[in-house]
């Protein structure tokens, strides 16, 4: 039952001052340059920090997040440091999580989809490794990294996504 949601966390006072909004969608295009695959998983906006902000500070900020990725799924507003709003998202999870591994066990052609799109997510991961072990050798090596490679340097913030099968 490994990846079948994925949740799309965003740090709602992020202590550098950058916009809530930039940040979502910078997560967004690294997701979708590492793994298309993954990217195309059901996801969940799960708006993290809501005991730092006043509540209008929050909604409008919640706003500009959902406008800029133009959002229509679940949206969860936590603090994870005081664990409120945790309780639902949690519980949701838990029967999603039920329900599609009853609906695979029931049909075995969607059992095979969710394979099938474990093994693409794996073979993803294993190129963009592949590829950022190729830059790394480059660069000790003095060459200049290959310009079909995205470039970590490029990206508008310090975001990574990892993907452990």
């Amino acid at each position: 039952t490994r990846n079948r949601i994925l949740l799309h966390l965003v740090d709602m006072a992020p202590f550098d001052g950058t916009e809530p909004a930039d940040a979502a969608l910078s997560i967004v295009r690294e997701l979708e340059r590492f793994s298309p695959t993954l990217a195309s998983r059901e996801r969940w906006l799960v708006l993290n920090k809501s005991d730092l902000l006043d509540a209008d500070t929050f909604a409008a900020r919640r706003d500009a997040v959902l406008d800029a990725l133009g959002w229509e799924g679940r949206v969860y507003a936590i603090s994870a440091i005081t664990g409120e709003g945790t309780g639902p998202l949690c519980g949701d999870m838990m029967v999603y999580l039920e329900e599609r591994r009853a609906a695979e066990l029931a049909d075995p052609e969607l059992a095979e989809a969710e394979r099938q799109m474990q093994l693409a997510m794996q073979e993803e991961a294993r190129q963009r490794v592949e590829e950022y072990r190729a830059r790394q050798r480059q660069r000790s090596r003095g060459e200049d990294a290959d310009d079909d490679i995205d470039d970590d340097e490029d990206d508008d913030f310090d975001v990574e996504v990892e993907y452990v099968p």
